[in-house]
């Protein structure tokens, strides 16, 4: 098996010596935990992603078995996987491309409804709640980022979701939720990007397509009337 790329949130966890430890076994992707935080290595049927690194082959691994990295190679109990490969980065549109969008104060409104909320891995709610926040982080810039950080923190979910949502106030989504929302600012055309991204989990990659277009064009009508419309409001109940 070889390592096909390293997220940056992923390159962050494994860059120290550490022993962690498998706390998810998934058809697409093993999670891991470390003193320095979660990340997952997927097979290349999943998409990049800031918490991801991908490989060939998705190695074997059962919950609670150790894994070390040294920040030169990841070690499972049969496996190795190396940490040289190339990194893996979303690009963000330029924040005057996307006009306005959703502000953190927005969304936080939103939050004690939707954090937590949904069936899924990550819960639908929060996968909505992604979207949106990597859209006011794009569309804020740098300037927002230390908000949306402690918005995200605020979020009631299990450690997976949190992760991802902590990426994605830094700025950085699933490959397919970047090609989308260059669609969306116009910077990148690309008509099949919400197709890949509804195509990612069972509802997540859905759930993150409907962040992403609210946080883009819900304007005057507020983010919970919005939800409500697209029928997100049984996360709501």
């Amino acid at each position: 098996m070889r390592t096909v790329d390293v997220g940056l949130g992923a390159r962050q966890v494994l860059a120290a010596p550490g022993v962690g430890r498998v706390v998810g076994v998934h058809r697409k992707a093993l999670y891991l935990e470390f003193p320095a935080g979660l990340c997952a290595v997927t097979s290349c049927a999943a998409p990049p992603g800031p918490l991801h690194l991908r490989c060939t082959v998705l190695p074997p691994a059962r919950c609670g078995h150790p894994v070390r990295a040294d920040g030169r190679v990841l070690r499972g109990e049969t496996w190795t996987l190396g940490l040289t490969a190339p990194g893996w980065t979303g690009r963000l549109p330029p924040p005057a491309a996307l006009g306005e969008v959703s502000t953190p104060r927005e969304i936080a409104a939103v939050v004690p409804v939707l954090g937590g909320r949904g069936p899924g891995l990550t819960p639908e709610g929060d996968d909505l709640l992604a979207g949106l926040i990597l859209v006011a982080r794009a569309g804020g810039g740098p300037a927002v980022e230390a908000e949306l950080v402690a918005l995200a923190h605020s979020v009631p979910t299990n450690s997976i979701a949190s992760a991802f949502l902590l990426w994605a106030a830094r700025g950085q989504c699933i490959g397919p939720a970047h090609d989308v929302l260059g669609d969306l600012a116009g910077t990148r055309r690309d008509p099949g990007a919400a197709s890949r991204l509804t195509a990612v989990g069972s509802s997540s990659g859905a759930a993150l397509l409907a962040g992403l277009r609210l946080a883009a064009s819900a304007g005057a009508d507020g983010l919970s009337r919005a939800i409500s419309t697209i029928g997100y409001d049984r996360l709501l109940s």
